[in-house]
């Protein structure tokens, strides 16, 4: 097994774009949260959607185990003037005191192990203010994660499953896509992926 993943040493070089631009459902959420929103960045890495909605006046808490990426989003948020609250944290135990209006966890899911995983949708759940958003996306088992990562992927999700956990709240968004791409220091790769955004109904 591979030691650490391809992002862990990319990380290091703190003005390098290891995953590009924010996702594009950001900037709809952006002008749709409440004034002063507060939001929760699970499996944060950089913060390229931290710092986005960092940007737009949000209260943001990121979080990521990865001690490199925290210390990177934490120089690009002094270098930008932005305000994130950031910790070092595995989601696997995940303790969470406060609730939020939007909370993500993209890209991280499929990173820990399926026990964790389906129970920590409900957690992020019941966290959400009502009328707040979740946004996840998840590798599906669709395509076989490369070989650089199969280590690493170690609870992809089945395809479609990922929107089961939302069928009782409000799709805004889910699209289920293949996506090829490369970063540095690892090889040209495909994944399958399920993207969710929903809302949290608002209780009469």
């Amino acid at each position: 097994m591979n030691k650490s993943p391809f992002w862990e040493k990319a990380y290091r070089d703190k003005d390098a774009n290891v995953f590009g631009k924010p996702s594009r459902e950001f900037y709809d959420l952006a002008r749709m949260l409440p004034r002063n929103a507060s939001v929760l960045d699970l499996g944060c890495g950089e913060g390229r959607n931290a710092l986005f909605l960092a940007q737009q006046g949000y209260k943001v808490t990121a979080v990521d185990i990865s001690e490199v990426a925290i210390e990177k989003l934490k120089y690009l948020a002094n270098k930008e003037g932005f305000n994130i609250n950031l910790a070092i944290a595995d989601i696997r135990h995940l303790n969470l005191e406060n609730t939020y209006d939007l909370i993500v966890a993209h890209g991280c899911l499929h990173l820990i192990e399926r026990e964790y995983s389906t129970a920590l949708i409900p957690t992020l759940k019941g966290a959400t203010n009502n009328g707040g958003y979740n946004v996840v996306t998840v590798f599906t088992d669709s395509i076989a994660p490369p070989e650089d990562l199969k280590d690493f992927c170690v609870g992809l999700f089945k395809e479609g499953e990922l929107f089961e956990f939302y069928a009782d709240w409000i799709d805004y968004f889910k699209d289920t896509y293949v996506i090829e791409e490369e970063h540095p220091g690892s090889p040209r790769h495909r994944h399958s992926l399920n993207k969710i955004v929903a809302q949290k109904p608002i209780k009469k």
